[in-house]
């Protein structure tokens, strides 16, 4: 029987320890996947007096890997960061409740608690979910809300006194790996119509974002774990979060804001290695990630030298890319920095309808990052990736 690749569900899990298979917790929507079980073979040579070069096949060592492509989700994007970049730092967003229900079309809100000026919100649950901006606030207590909603005015549903209010939470990723560090691993779990099969000790080697104003933006991620087994089933819930898209990009290097970008690449790698070692066992001890590695590609109009220039002089000043959804899908935020960043490779192409330049980026060690790179993801989950 034929299997549809499209009804093929995935889902991941953060480990308490690595190989430790974990139902998932989380549902992975994505555009690209594939793994295999990356089985050693040794092969016996050995002269037997005959006519035959090999004559035996025996299994050696037997790890896993994976690649998986999805669009830029903000409730899901925090996990690859996490599993690459290092520790969430959680600043949570204000929860509170209205104090008074709103009318459809309301430009004002009463809520129990403040929530500051210029704060993007979550209205209500469930199908009454709307998202708005807050553009003032006054009072004591309870606070009036000045609010901005996904259409430009005011909020497109009617809400009840009680229902919540969220303000937006900041996870902010950066590098603080010691010798004491335990690197997080994920349990990887696939139905593909044949069974359903958990990959457990899985740990991050290489991330891709890509951002193209004519697209999505997108994450590509490269994991190597353990061998894979038969797992009970589970359910499968992606959210409706939407995702970010290209054209949401904006960009700041040389000093200040560029309207010249056209494409920007970040790839982000760790050598990553499955130790096999003296336990009796075709499966790793562990997989071990190296340092981090970061480079990127950016393509951009050459109506200036401004962009040339941060090659040409070595200037190595930051460069940074922030992705904002509108109000209406909650306006959530990624915002990727290198606050040392190399121009290691510029050109010029006089080849196109338009003259285009192209530079090959690396991430630089520095204070401000505490690494060579450092992101920022601004989104409604108020737990820790």
């Amino acid at each position: 029987m034929t299997f549809l690749s499209r009804l093929a569900t995935l889902g991941i899990a953060k480990e308490t320890t690595q190989g430790t298979y974990v139902t998932p917790s989380v549902s992975i929507p994505f555009t690209k996947a594939s793994f295999v079980d990356d089985i050693a073979q040794i092969k016996d040579e050995s002269v037997r007096g005959n006519d035959t070069v090999l004559q035996g096949i025996y299994q050696g060592v037997w790890h896993s890997s994976w690649d998986i492509e999805t669009w830029a989700y903000p409730d899901i994007a925090g996990h690859f960061l996490r599993a690459m970049i290092g520790p969430d730092t959680v600043t949570p967003g204000v929860s509170t409740t209205m104090s008074a229900s709103s009318i459809v079309g309301a430009t004002t809100i009463s809520t129990a608690a403040s929530i500051a000026a210029n704060t993007y919100v979550q209205v209500d649950t469930a199908a009454n979910l709307e998202y708005a901006k807050v553009t003032a606030v006054s009072g004591t207590g309870p606070y009036t809300l000045t609010v901005t909603g996904g259409t430009g005015t005011g909020l497109t549903l009617a809400h009840a006194s009680g229902v919540t209010v969220v303000a937006q939470t900041t996870h902010s990723f950066k590098q603080n790996r010691t010798f004491s560090t335990v690197w997080p691993t994920y349990s990887i779990t696939v139905n593909d119509g044949v069974e359903t099969r958990g990959y457990p000790g899985c740990v991050a080697s290489d991330v891709q974002i890509k951002i193209d104003p004519k697209g999505a933006v997108t994450l590509g991620t490269k994991l190597i774990g353990w061998p894979g087994a038969t797992q009970s089933s589970w359910t499968y819930g992606a959210s409706k979060v939407a995702p970010m898209l290209g054209w949401q990009w904006g960009m700041t290097n040389a000093g200040g804001s560029s309207t010249r970008g056209l494409s920007l690449d970040y790839n982000l790698k760790r050598a990553t290695e499955p130790i096999h070692a003296s336990m009796a066992q075709q499966g790793p001890r562990e997989v071990f990630p190296g340092a981090i590695d970061v480079s990127g590609s950016y393509k951009a109009i050459y109506e200036n030298q401004t962009d040339l220039n941060l090659y040409l002089n070595a200037t190595q000043s930051p460069t940074t890319a922030t992705v904002t959804q509108p109000i209406a899908a909650g306006g959530q935020s990624l915002t990727i920095t290198t606050s040392q960043s190399g121009y290691t490779k510029g050109s010029v192409d006089l080849g196109g309808t338009y003259i285009q330049a192209a530079f090959d980026l690396a991430g630089i060690n520095n204070a401000t990052d505490t690494g060579a790179l450092a992101a920022t993801l601004l989104n409604f989950q108020s737990t820790a990736y």
